[in-house]
Formats: structure tokens, sequence, C-alpha cells
């Protein structure tokens, strides 16, 4: 009986070896995907949040990303942001789009994004307009000059 202890403990202390580094880098992964605080511009409006989608695409770029950044804002405040990370995360759904919804879902503590305005380097994919109205996103707007694309609809 004590040798099936100790080798059920030998198997069970190998397990717990080989879980503890995943257990650990999975943790290490989640805190590095933490939000920082996102710098609010001083004059709100469609341009500074289109200017601000652009200094996400630059970021993409300069990470070796697609060319591709996005803003989500609710009453005049970004409250979510992304680069491209579809290259850097090996992930076809890391959109800028989809990764700024993420984002602001995280920090809002909900999937719903009422009263949000989704501003993107260009106009959204069937994927991302399809997540932004998932999300109830009021509005979508995109390219350097602002392009008013209305409320997201399903795409198909």
């Amino acid at each position: 009986m004590l040798g099936k202890f100790a080798a059920s403990r030998r198997q069970l202390l190998s397990a717990v070896m080989i879980i503890l580094p995943i257990v650990s880098s999975r943790r290490a992964l989640a805190a590095s995907l933490e939000s920082p605080e996102v710098e609010q511009p001083d004059n709100p409006g469609d341009q500074a949040f289109i200017r601000r989608a652009f200094a996400m695409r630059q970021q993409a770029i300069e990470t070796g990303d697609q060319a591709y950044g996005a803003v989500v804002v609710r009453d005049g405040i970004i409250v979510g942001q992304s680069a491209s990370q579809v290259v850097v995360r090996r992930d076809p759904t890391a959109h800028a789009e989809m990764e700024a919804i993420r984002d602001a879902a995280r920090r809002l503590g909900s999937r719903d994004l009422s009263k949000c305005t989704l501003y993107s380097s260009s106009p959204a994919c069937p994927m991302c307009e399809s997540a932004a109205y998932w999300a109830d996103i009021e509005r979508l707007v995109y390219g350097e000059d602002a392009r008013d694309g209305g409320r997201p609809g399903l795409c198909g």
C-alpha cells in the first residue's frame, strides 16, 4: 500500500511541475494584456478621436503588424483602444476594432457598449462590424476625414 502511495505522490508532483509553469505563464500573459491608462484628448471630437485611431495605426506599423488602429468612445471619453495585433499575437481575429471593443468591454466591465462610437483608421470589415453590432455600438466613424459609417449592422 505504501508503495502505491509513493508512486501516486511522485505522479502528482510530476503533474504539478508540468502545470505550474503553464499557470505562471498564463498569469504573466494576462498581466501583460491589462490595458494601460488611456490618455484623453484635450479637445474631444470626431477629429481628435480619428487622430487617436491613426496613432494606434502607427503603433501597429511600428510593432510590425497590419496598419490599422481603432478607439471606442463613450460620452467624449476613450474607453477602449488598440492597434492591430493580428501578426504579433498570431490571431486572425485580433483586428484593431475587435481589440478596441474587447478593451472597452474590459474597462467598462460589460459587453454592453451602447452609447459608444467606434473610430477606426479604415472601414470596418464584416467581422468587426458584426462585433460592433453585437456590442450595441451606436455609430462607426472611419478614415482621415472622419466619415460617418452609421450604425453597425450584421454583414453577410
